[in-house]
């Protein structure tokens, strides 16, 4: 015989089977009180609760020794009359005055088939719902697995442009700036290690995304150093998860699209601070502001964000405005 697990819920289903029996078994007392002259109250509920509680019980521990047992009207058919039969037996400890055995037995089946297909139909509901619930598990677990193998791939996607642009710099800067070109080529190896743990990885945290950004800017200033950048960042908050490459495209937008066009020079300013329990993410440059251009490159870094915003199932946003003063401000509200 297989190990017999007897779970919470196993139980839970046999006490309350035991309960609704109870509750017949008073009102076929009450009723068979009034009806059987000669009898009382008190036999009519010692001999119904004996009767209704035996069958149920013997049932719900054969269930629970043997589960094929519910899982089959069939067995449940076959199975019946030995529960009956000894339900009439203690029954007729209590109604041997006013029924025969056979009387009693008769009775008994007749009251019990219907109770058994009670039974029967809240088994299959169960066994409905189980099903159900295991289907939309295992549902969920797909969406999620297609969801964190979408974010892998898209954290795959680091610009490629900005690395080969960052190459040919180091290249051109051998000839003439061997200093400058070593110093890029250190920032270059640090944005990569930082970047190859990042894409590594489902879950990051704030300062694994500070470090990204420092790395890549580190870059771009050498390459652009009118370029400025100033973080205001509660400390706080840096061991905060985030999904990874949340905030470094916002980054690398705003100097493509809005400092770029100004000849890659301006102010970018990152801050990071908390508000009513949401970690409240704001990016913002002083370049060309929101304009018709609709690039490629835009639009992919735009979608990534959102699509890890996905993780927060609704209770994450992100805005794109432009800023009374000129340029662009993006806002990634984030619950904490």
């Amino acid at each position: 015989m297989e190990n017999i697990i007897v779970s919470r819920e196993d139980l839970q289903e046999v006490v309350q089977s035991i309960k609704i029996t109870f509750v017949i078994s008073s009102l076929i007392a009450a009723f068979n009180s009034l009806l059987i002259a000669g009898t009382t109250f008190i036999t009519q509920f010692l001999a119904a609760q004996s009767i209704g509680l035996t069958i149920v019980s013997i049932y719900g521990i054969a269930n629970i020794l043997y589960p094929p047992l519910m899982k089959k009207f069939i067995y449940q058919y076959y199975f019946l009359p030995f529960p009956v039969l000894i339900a009439a037996l203690i029954g007729m400890n209590f109604l041997h005055e006013y029924s025969t055995f056979l009387q009693l037995y008769t009775l008994i089946l007749i009251v019990s088939l219907p109770a058994l297909l009670v039974f029967h139909y809240r088994n299959t509901n169960k066994t409905a719902a189980a099903s159900l619930k295991e289907e939309k598990q295992k549902r969920d677990i797909s969406e999620k697995q297609l969801l964190e193998s979408k974010l892998l791939l898209l954290q795959a996607q680091i610009n490629p442009h900005f690395l080969f642009n960052t190459l040919a710099n180091i290249d051109a800067y051998i000839d003439y700036s061997p200093e400058q070109a070593k110093m890029l080529l250190q920032n270059y190896t640090n944005f990569l290690r930082q970047s190859l743990r990042t894409t590594q990885s489902m879950q990051g945290t704030l300062v694994d995304e500070i470090n990204l950004i420092n790395a890549y800017m580190s870059i771009q200033q050498t390459r652009f150093p009118q370029i400025q950048f100033f973080a205001d960042i509660e400390e706080n908050l840096l061991n905060s998860p985030v999904p990874p490459l949340l905030i470094q495209p916002l980054i690398e937008n705003a100097i493509i699209h809005g400092l770029a066009p100004k000849g890659n020079q301006g102010l970018i300013t990152l801050e990071i601070k908390k508000i009513n329990q949401h970690i409240i993410i704001n990016v913002s440059d002083n370049g060309v502001g929101l304009s018709s251009d609709k690039s490629t490159n835009n639009g992919i870094a735009l979608e990534n964000i959102k699509e890890r915003l996905r993780l927060y199932q609704g209770k994450a946003s992100f805005t794109l405005t432009q800023s009374p003063s000129g340029g662009v401000n993006a806002q990634l509200k984030l619950p904490q």
